[in-house]
């Protein structure tokens, strides 16, 4: 897992070129305020992934109530997993 760099807002403030520059070789920035997370600066690519991310999960969840299929049940599903094992 890729370390996050965690800066105070002011320094953000100061180097934001420079942070622009880092997110778009692909580093992750951390801005906080009094030791608090407050936003990330995130490399395009990486963005762009989450939000591909939530749409195939609001995809899923919208075909899912479409097809009706309600709640997932893990005992349901065990028992057919487990169906003809010994």
């Amino acid at each position: 897992m890729k370390k996050i760099n965690a800066i105070g807002t002011f320094e953000a403030k100061t180097n934001f070129t420079s942070l622009i520059q880092r997110a778009h070789k692909g580093e992750e920035i951390l801005i906080t305020r009094r030791g608090y997370p407050m936003a990330r600066i995130v490399p395009l690519e990486k963005h762009q992934d989450l939000l591909n991310s939530k749409m195939a999960v609001k995809r899923l969840k919208a075909l899912a109530q479409e097809m009706q299929l309600g709640k997932f049940d893990w005992e349901e599903w065990k028992s057919y997993r487990d169906t003809g094992r010994k």
